[in-house]
């Protein structure tokens, strides 16, 4: 993992880039095994001292994430709860994005069954209206 750290309007702070980067590889290790690239930037505007912090992943995904508080580390300190929070949907995303319950696959398999059999089925409300709707939308097209 590769970090970069940009200062703005302030001085290089060798014990905020220590203390950021313990907590943002951190973070992102938890979340992510392929190589990932991240660049945080600090500044100061008016009283707020802000953090943005861009994250590139090799799943092919960009995070975004600003803080801001009156303190510098209490800035790194919400920025990286904000990022675990985009981290983790990230991750959920990734994970379940082929197993959805309608999908072909999941479907449980039915024997197919002779056609003088099928008067034998018995044939819900709820089947019946969605089939009507359906050749209706058919009919008008």
């Amino acid at each position: 993992m590769q970090c970069r750290f940009s200062f703005k309007q302030m001085s290089t702070s060798q014990a905020l880039i220590d203390y950021t980067e313990a907590k943002v590889v951190g973070k992102i290790e938890k979340f992510s095994t392929k190589p990932i690239e991240a660049h945080i930037t600090f500044f100061v505007e008016g009283q707020d001292q802000k953090v943005h912090c861009n994250v590139l992943g090799g799943d092919g995904f960009n995070i975004q994430v600003h803080a801001s508080c009156p303190d510098m580390y209490g800035s790194v300190d919400v920025l990286i709860n904000k990022l675990e929070i985009q981290l983790r949907r990230q991750k959920e995303k990734i994970k379940h994005h082929k197993h959805h319950k309608n999908n072909l696959r999941h479907l449980p398999y039915v024997q197919a069954r002779a056609k003088d059999d099928c008067d034998s089925i018995p044939i819900d409300a709820d089947d019946l209206i969605k089939y009507e709707r359906a050749r209706s939308r058919r009919v008008a097209s």
